[in-house]
Order: structure tokens, then C-alpha cells, then sequence
């Protein structure tokens, strides 16, 4: 999205940005006589051009003849809400890449970044901002996050620092508490959800009003686990052997939550 602001050197015209020549041109300008001109943006504009194509600015010009220029200003940075991120066995947060790549996208895992909403979601005019981020890649686990808002976000390198990158982001999505207390697991987290083949698991902020029944299966629901808990709040087992994706059902009475983790 692009605004101009068109000049005459006899005629300066005042919009949401402004050119300003280093003297008074209301007394007229003389043949060969140089002035510079400096082109301001208003906030959440940045100089592009001018009209005739040379981006110096400010710029010198030489009073040769009847000349206008139009000085071209585009936004700053501004996000897209294009981000495809789908929600996936009610545990998984998945860029669904092949959706991005119909939109001529294709990020590397390391350029795709999420985070947590802090106060208002920040523009990406604001820099840094003060939004948390919270990790990279295709994917997201929700298993662990603090109830809040959270974003996927894909900036373009472009590698120059005066051009604004493209921002790609995903909706923003909201994830809430159970209604359950912390003693009927409300609080259930399993640490960590990426392991090593073999590695230790721990299920912490079990519930300890009851005992719960513990199920580990694949993808395909195939139960490969089961037992019955101690009703203590913490609770260890070992990562299945094979690489790749598992459930862990904690159920009682009140729960009924699915953690899940990736062995690598």
C-alpha cells in the first residue's frame, strides 16, 4: 500500500507526510539555483522514492526547469492475518505449510516464531514489543502454556534494514483453564514433551482427590500403556522406543485431558 504526496517547487502540499525545502520558496526560485528537499514520513510511514525514481533523501536539486516531483511513502511494517496454523488432536498447534506454499511462502522451522500475548498485541512497527516469545518452528505444543492469548508469526529477511519485511501471522488463538482445581488436575502438565528414545517422562499437577487411569497409545489409538495412578501429584514413566508421536489419557471422574509427546 503506497500514498504520494505530490510538490511543485512553487507549491508545497501538507498530507500525512510532508516535504520540506532547506528555504523559503514563496519568493520564487532562480535558474540554477539548488535547494534540498527532505521528505519527513508521518508515523507508520516510511520514505520510499520519489517520483522519478532516486530514493536520496534529502536530496539536492538543481532549478533548471518547470519540475514536480511526487514523494512516494509506503506503510511501515503491518501484519498479514495469513499465517495457516491449524489445531490439531486437541494438543497441537501445526503451520500447515503446504497451504503457505499455494500463497508463494516457504519459511525455514528456525523463521517461524510464536508467541504469548502481553496487554495488547504488538505491531510490528513497535519492534521487539513486549509480546513473549515462547519458541520456533512448525509447531507448537499446547501442553504447558499458561492460559493467554498466543500468535505464530513468519517475517520476511528481506536483508536490507531500511525496507520493512512482509509479517505473516496466524489468528490469535485463546487457550483457557479447565473450571478444574489443582488438586482434580487442573493443572496437569507433562515434562518434557520432546525426549529421547527411552528418556524419562513426568506428569506433574495430577489429581490426588482420586486415583486417575493412565493410558499411553499411538496416533492410531492402539493402547500401548495403561495404569492406574497413586492419586499423588506426581507421576514418572519412560518414552516408548520408536520415534514419533504419542497420547498420554489422563482420566477420572472430573478429567479427561490427552498430553501429548515426541520422541526424536
Amino acid at each position: 500500500m503506497q500514498k504520494q504526496l505530490s510538490i511543485l517547487f512553487l507549491l508545497l502540499l501538507l498530507g500525512t507526510a510532508y516535504v520540506r525545502a532547506d528555504e523559503s520558496l514563496q519568493s520564487g526560485l532562480h535558474c540554477g539555483q539548488i535547494i534540498t528537499l527532505t521528505a519527513t514520513p508521518d508515523a507508520g510511514y516510511r520514505f520510499v522514492s520519489w517520483s522519478d525514481g532516486d530514493a536520496t533523501n534529502p536530496r539536492r536539486v538543481e532549478v533548471t526547469q518547470a519540475l514536480e516531483l511526487q514523494a512516494l511513502f509506503e506503510l511501515s511494517c503491518s501484519a498479514q492475518y495469513i499465517l495457516p496454523v491449524e489445531f490439531l488432536f486437541g494438543q497441537m498447534y501445526v503451520l500447515n505449510r503446504n497451504s503457505l506454499k499455494e500463497l508463494g511462502y516457504t519459511p525455514a522451522e528456525q523463521q517461524v516464531r510464536w508467541y504469548r500475548v502481553v496487554g495488547e498485541i504488538d505491531e510490528p512497527s513497535q519492534g521487539a514489543g513486549d509480546d513473549m516469545l515462547i519458541g520456533y518452528g512448525y509447531y507448537m505444543l499446547r501442553d504447558g502454556l499458561s492460559n493467554g492469548e498466543y500468535y505464530a508469526q513468519y517475517t520476511l529477511d528481506t536483508g536490507d534494514e531500511d525496507t520493512c519485511a512482509d509479517v505473516l501471522r496466524s489468528c490469535v488463538f485463546r487457550i483457557s483453564a479447565t473450571g478444574l482445581t489443582d488438586a482434580e488436575g487442573g493443572n496437569l502438565r507433562l515434562v518434557p514433551n520432546l525426549v529421547s528414545a527411552g528418556g524419562v517422562l513426568t506428569l506433574t499437577g495430577m489429581p490426588i482427590t482420586e486415583k486417575a487411569m493412565v493410558r499411553v497409545t499411538d496416533m492410531s489409538g492402539r493402547v500401548l500403556q495403561q495404569w492406574q495412578s497413586d492419586a499423588t501429584a506426581t507421576m514418572t514413566l519412560t518414552a516408548q522406543a520408536a520415534a514419533g508421536c504419542y497420547l498420554i489419557n489422563v482420566q477420572t471422574s472430573k478429567l479427561n485431558q490427552t498430553l501429548i509427546y515426541i520422541v526424536h
